[in-house]
């Protein structure tokens, strides 16, 4: 996102990380991404959560987890809620996804979720992890509450079978969308949209993918990037443009695509 759009908005990057060296090199990884760190709360004796990615021939991939110390659990806990009510309430877009909620206890979820309704645009990702979110049923009503105070969500078709048990992405749509929001639902070879109550369906070329770790992301950020600058694209223009940025940073080891390899 911030790649795309650094030339027209300042990118932050709301977390908790530590005092300690690798928090330090992240730090400076976020300055050298034009990202902001004005709203980074740093924790003494917390550290940054860590997992492990495991990618096969196909570039698909496995995950190992050590959360139990990360300072982004703490957040919204350390941080100050009236001070930054009033940032985002200044802001055009407040991102954030079902594992920024997950790592979070339930009081700091809901706090969170108010956080978002402050901005101009809350976009929200599904990104469901049974191994970490646990109860399905509380799941679902946590899920369902962020939809609502959304105008953009994105989901997967791995999503809506791991919490609602649904197969049929144009029966999940009906029941999520509404007159102002907009639905992205990924499904193989296909994107389903539900556009401010309108429903459809475009097909994506195949990636062949050395690594898969940064296909939402990167889809997701570009996406938001074609929302807020170009305006005047259809939704399935945006889609495919996200979709070419997608494919390209698939083509590379790890979640972040060198910038002199980034196609614009």
């Amino acid at each position: 996102f911030s790649r795309l759009t650094n030339k027209l908005f300042n990118t932050f990057y709301f977390t908790g990380l530590g005092k300690d060296h690798l928090s330090e090199m992240m730090i400076k990884r976020f300055k050298y991404e034009n990202l902001k760190i004005d709203l980074i709360q740093r924790i003494k004796g917390k550290y940054p959560g860590l997992y492990s990615i495991q990618t096969d021939k196909k570039g698909n991939r496995s995950f190992s987890y050590w959360r139990n110390e990360s300072a982004a659990k703490e957040m919204i806990k350390n941080c100050n809620l009236d001070n930054l009510e009033k940032f985002i309430g200044n802001t055009e877009l407040f991102y954030y996804t079902g594992i920024s909620l997950g790592i979070l206890k339930p009081k700091d979820q809901n706090k969170l979720i108010e956080l978002s309704k402050k901005s101009k645009l809350t976009a929200f990702d599904f990104n469901y992890r049974n191994s970490f979110h646990g109860n399905k049923i509380k799941s679902q009503s946590l899920f369902k509450k962020s939809n609502f105070f959304s105008k953009i969500n994105f989901i997967s078709f791995d999503d809506i079978i791991e919490i609602f048990g649904k197969s049929d992405p144009f029966q999940f749509i009906n029941t999520f969308k509404r007159k102002d929001n907009i639905i992205i639902l990924k499904h193989f070879e296909k994107i389903f949209y539900s556009e401010f109550n309108k429903i459809g369906s475009i097909n994506i070329p195949i990636i062949k993918a050395i690594d898969t770790t940064a296909a939402g992301d990167s889809f997701n950020g570009s996406f938001l990037a074609y929302h807020l600058k170009n305006k005047h694209l259809s939704i399935e223009e945006k889609i495919l443009s996200s979709h070419v940025i997608t494919k390209n940073v698939l083509k590379y080891r790890g979640a972040i695509i060198p910038k002199t390899k980034m196609k614009i």
